[in-house]
């Protein structure tokens, strides 16, 4: 998708969702650095600039000149907005896309590992906005501490943080019957699969259970 040549020659008949749907595509697609640091100034500034608070700018001789006049080749990239959309608004304008798309699910799985602000703090704060199939997606990709799977036990699928998630000795003890041992000691994530790694304490545990392994 030529998404710089759009930007530069079409500006005027963009719509807000063209505008998401560029910022995904360059997202997950395979364009170079400069590319998309070029795309993304351009969409800011045009994001900008269709504001309800800002409709419009003045043109050099005083006169208002419309927003959707003005031609995006001849904005310089370093005329960044510094009113940009937050992260969450623009995620959700994204998820939106995404969800839609013929490759959903391998979208979103790119764009939660390659966003630095999709950690467990914006992960927490909004979960209720994940549909079950993104949660679990999350709890396979982003790395968790145990106070979040902790808060969230209840929602969460078991053989996913067994498979997926680094966690303690006692966590597991703790939820031991919530798991399955095969999964945690044999395709788990944590170092203490090996029995040379384990704590006395734990592999006395783990012989009471009956599990050699």
């Amino acid at each position: 998708m030529d998404i710089l040549g759009m930007l530069k020659n079409d500006s005027k008949d963009l719509l807000p969702e063209d505008l998401a749907l560029f910022r995904t595509e360059l997202a997950v697609g395979n364009y170079s650095e400069s590319y998309k640091a070029e795309c993304l100034d351009i969409i800011k500034q045009l994001e900008k600039w269709n504001e309800p608070e800002k409709p419009s700018k003045k043109a050099p001789d005083g006169n208002i000149a419309s927003v959707m006049n003005v031609d995006a080749s001849k904005l310089s990239p370093d005329n960044v907005s510094s009113n940009q959309i937050s992260f969450k608004d623009q995620f959700i304008t994204d998820l939106n896309v995404m969800r839609i798309s013929d490759k959903y699910k391998s979208i979103f799985r790119q764009y939660i590992t390659t966003h630095a602000d999709f950690n467990e703090s914006f992960i927490d704060g909004n979960f209720s906005i994940f549909e079950p199939w993104e949660v679990d997606a999350i709890i396979s990709e982003i790395e968790l501490s145990e106070q979040f799977l902790e808060k969230y036990f209840s929602v969460l699928d078991k053989d996913k943080i067994a498979r997926y998630q680094l966690f303690s000795e006692s966590f597991y003890q703790k939820h031991f019957s919530d798991f399955d041992a095969e999964t945690v000691l044999k395709k788990g994530k944590n170092e203490w699969r090996k029995k040379e790694n384990r704590s006395n304490q734990f592999s006395v545990f783990l012989r009471l259970k009956g599990i050699s392994y």
